[in-house]
């Protein structure tokens, strides 16, 4: 794992950034994940797709836009999301995290940044 750290919200929910720098990982738990018959809750993949959107900024960003696409269920287990930039100016970035869970395709996420200028 890269010595570069995930904070707060995200460390508590247990999101783990690789090596690679783009690609998150959750080892998604019941109960604290889960919305009934083991399923990951919407908000978790959601913030999974998101972090990993970030990440691939490469840059300091702040959200003002995600789109959640849910393809299928996701049960407890590793979860995995890696971000890629779709397209980046001075001012906005726009991202994608894909999550999956045992290799297959469970989320698309969207995410529209802010870049944070630089001291």
């Amino acid at each position: 794992m890269n010595d570069r750290p995930i904070y707060d919200f995200n460390s508590w929910l247990g999101l783990k950034l690789n090596d690679d720098g783009v690609t998150v990982e959750l080892d998604a738990r019941a109960p604290e994940h889960q919305i009934g018959n083991g399923m990951v809750h919407l908000g978790v993949i959601t913030t999974l797709g998101e972090v990993a959107a970030a990440h691939a900024a490469g840059v300091a960003v702040i959200p003002t836009a995600v789109t959640a696409n849910l393809l299928r269920p996701a049960g407890i287990g590793r979860l995995t999301a890696k971000g890629e930039v779709l397209s980046r100016g001075k001012r906005l970035c726009t991202a994608e995290g894909r999550v999956e869970a045992g290799g297959k395709l469970v989320a698309k996420v969207t995410v529209t940044f802010v870049v944070v200028p630089s001291a």
